[in-house]
């Protein structure tokens, strides 16, 4: 078994769960920033009012989450606006791609998103900008994804 199988049979891509608490998802996230002691009806009710969504890889041998992503959706006054937050892969799971194939999957659903809200009216083909606040330090990681430096903000279109 070559490689990449064994990471896809090992790891699941997904949107993040209620159960994702138990599985290490704050643990996972404060390699990014730092995370606050909280408890699981407070990550309940962030969880049920995310403007957007959340996605994790688990590697479901460990039960574990080992990379995570928000996409975060604001209504501006003529359109959506989409925002990739809180991008961090456990130590112990860097370098398998996991951010590259999370933002393709984003990438796919904001398209999705955006045809279905657009009720037939406005163009399919549409260029639809993801914008990422990130750090200079990983700025190269993103370059290389297909961003590049909008002023403060690294920007894409999909």
């Amino acid at each position: 078994m070559d490689n990449q199988t064994q990471i896809q049979q090992q790891f699941i891509y997904r949107k993040l769960e209620l159960q994702d608490y138990e599985k290490g998802f704050l643990h996972c996230l404060s390699y990014l920033t730092k995370t606050p002691d909280l408890p699981f009806e407070k990550f309940k009710e962030i969880y049920n009012n995310y403007p957007g969504f959340v996605y994790v890889v688990e590697d479901f041998q460990a039960k574990m989450i080992a990379s995570t992503i928000s996409l975060v959706i604001e209504q501006n006054i003529f359109e959506n606006k989409y925002y990739i937050e809180n991008v961090v892969t456990h130590p112990n799971y860097r370098g398998k791609g996991f951010i590259r194939e999370l933002l393709e999957i984003i990438k796919q659903d904001v398209k999705d998103l955006v045809k279905k809200t657009d009720d037939g009216n406005g163009d399919q083909n549409k260029e639809i900008l993801l914008e990422l606040y990130c750090k200079k330090e990983t700025k190269g990681l993103y370059e290389k994804l297909g961003f590049y430096e909008d002023g403060f903000i690294a920007s894409k279109y999909v």
